[in-house]
């Protein structure tokens, strides 16, 4: 009997849209949310609804392996004859909410049925495996990096350089940092990660939005990303707030209606920094404070989440 494993939610730290552009990204593996496929012991609501969403991407895989298209080697059979048993994907993973939700299902899917699929790979396999895991997600998001399922399979933290080279790397030193708190806020909602890259790529038609993003966006990201792995407070809470700001007067349409508010405030009062957590629209919002405790007030009737690594 084949054997199904874990595999975990992932928090893209700092290069949200930007990857896009070829800036620099630092994502993680996180725990606490999980799926792995599972065949059931009786049909439900919840595991017929999940069979016919990986009815729907065995349907797209098959299309591209007939056409030669697929950029891996998957038993496609096998897969098949799974979900005629009404396979199906268990997860508490948060769909919407910008945490690698679809990223998980493709992790799984490779792990169970990619023949001479790569298990523990080397630094110089990743672009490989990356490329693999963007076509797969392609079916849930119309456009992936192939990011949330290569950190998903990997379980590992990684440092994306730019669209050709990314690398396996140890926790940065801005988590072992005592006075820099890393959180998640559950804004409630659920985002449409298409509809908001859509949005965004419209947006990169216009020389002027373009121009903000390769000049300043992105200048912006690298130095965070820089300064979060070296662990340098100072210089990376003035450089997060920078980033705060851009995100807040650039992406409106990706902030949820109800933060505006929240995200300004600690603009202006310094106390905490907000950032999306992947594309936005609702699901989770990225902060970062040196006092915790304190502006818990500040975000009354929503949960936050400590990051730690």
């Amino acid at each position: 009997m084949k054997e199904f494993h874990d595999f975990y939610s992932k928090i893209l730290l700092f290069g949200e849209y930007s990857v896009i552009c070829n800036s620099m990204g630092l994502t993680i593996p996180y725990q606490k949310y999980s799926g792995r496929l599972q065949k059931p012991d009786g049909p439900d609501t919840k595991t017929r609804k999940s069979s016919e969403s990986l009815k729907g991407f065995y349907a797209y895989l098959a299309k591209l392996s007939s056409q030669k298209e697929l950029a891996v080697k998957l038993d496609l059979n096998a897969f098949k004859n799974d979900l005629e048993s009404n396979l199906y994907f268990e997860s508490n993973i948060p769909q919407g909410y910008g945490v690698g939700s679809s990223g998980a299902i493709c992790a799984a899917v490779y792990d169970a049925y990619a023949i001479d699929k790569i298990i523990e790979p080397e630094n110089i396999c990743l672009p490989e495996l990356k490329k693999i895991f963007a076509q797969m997600e392609s079916h849930f998001h119309g456009v992936s990096s192939g990011l949330d399922p290569l950190n998903s399979y990997l379980k590992k933290t990684l440092l994306i350089h730019d669209k050709e080279s990314l690398e396996i790397i140890e926790n940065p030193s801005g988590f072992k940092k005592n006075e820099l708190v890393t959180f998640l806020v559950d804004t409630n909602l659920s985002g449409e990660t298409e509809d908001l890259v859509n949005i965004f790529f419209d947006k990169c038609r216009y020389y002027k939005f373009y121009k903000e993003v390769k000049n300043e966006l992105i200048p912006i990201n690298n130095q965070c990303i820089e300064l979060f792995m070296k662990g340098n407070l100072s210089g990376f809470l003035t450089a997060v707030e920078k980033l705060s700001l851009f995100f807040f007067e650039h992406f409106k349409p990706m902030i949820a209606k109800t933060f505006i508010n929240l995200w300004e405030k600690g603009i202006h009062n310094k106390s905490y920094s907000l950032k999306l957590c992947g594309s936005g629209g609702g699901g989770f919002l990225l902060g970062f404070t040196t006092d915790f405790e304190s502006i818990r007030k500040e975000f009354d009737g929503y949960t936050l989440q400590k990051l730690e690594m």
